[in-house]
């Protein structure tokens, strides 16, 4: 399997399994169940339509689900690097712990990220889907530059939030997603220094934490544009990524 206890693309320098052992040592795992636990239970129609991608992450997070996992198994960092390489044009794909059925494997284990959607909404909604919109959309004009075409469903992808959010008592709920997310950033920061936390804050996803941790930052960019080229050429990549993953056991 590949390899996650070294460097992580965004967070050089840090080791992770020094990281790990402090965070147990801090009970840092322990406060990070504690600030989920104030959230309110809910239920939602169940679609899956919000896990398109895997959300992100923060650091404490990721090293916890790494500790979950017992150092990722191969079919989970498989997985990783296919969403990481294809899932701008195959946007079918969704996060890589979805089941078949739409379930998410990691339930419990699930980041912030996660529990707070649909939890709050945008004062306009309509603007929020529109900047979403445009965000993707001058992601994929930097790609055309470069010879690849994106499809247009994977545009519209994104949600900003979903009204299907209940609680058990069939009641919207809203809380405050920025003092939630601060409090996490704080245990973050007993980890890694302060300029990184508000660097990567929760936006680094599982696909891009392990694959720069298995392939370096720099790599995995020029990596997924090769990739995508082959791709839209018509040549099979799978084999490539089967091969990415098998090299870095």
């Amino acid at each position: 399997m590949l390899k996650t206890d070294h460097q992580v693309g965004g967070t050089e320098g840090v080791d992770l399994r020094r990281a790990r052992r402090r965070a147990r040592r801090l009970h840092l795992f322990e406060a990070l169940e504690q600030i989920y636990a104030e959230l309110p239970e809910t239920t939602c129609g169940g679609c899956g339509r919000c896990c398109f991608e895997s959300p992100g992450l923060f650091f404490v997070e990721y090293l916890r689900l790494v500790e979950m996992l017992e150092r990722p198994r191969q079919d989970v960092m498989t997985r990783a690097l296919r969403e990481l390489l294809f899932s701008w044009i195959e946007p079918e794909r969704n996060c890589l712990f979805l089941d078949t059925s739409s379930r998410c494997t990691i339930y419990e284990a699930r980041p912030l990220t996660c529990r707070l959607f649909g939890l709050s909404s945008p004062t306009d909604p309509e603007q929020a889907r529109e900047e979403l919109r445009k965000a993707a959309e001058q992601e994929a004009e930097q790609l055309r530059r470069l010879g690849i075409e994106i499809p247009e469903a994977t545009l519209g992808r994104a949600l900003a939030s979903c009204d299907r959010v209940r609680d058990t008592r069939g009641r919207r709920c809203r809380v405050d997603p920025d003092v939630l997310a601060e409090r996490v950033a704080e245990l973050d920061a007993k980890l890694i220094p302060t300029e990184v936390v508000r660097q990567e804050y929760c936006f680094l996803s599982l696909p891009d934490r392990l694959g720069a941790t298995a392939l370096g930052g720099g790599v995995v960019e020029m990596l997924r544009i090769q990739v995508l080229r082959r791709a839209q050429r018509g040549e099979s990549v799978e084999a490539l990524v089967d091969l990415i993953a098998e090299r870095r056991k």
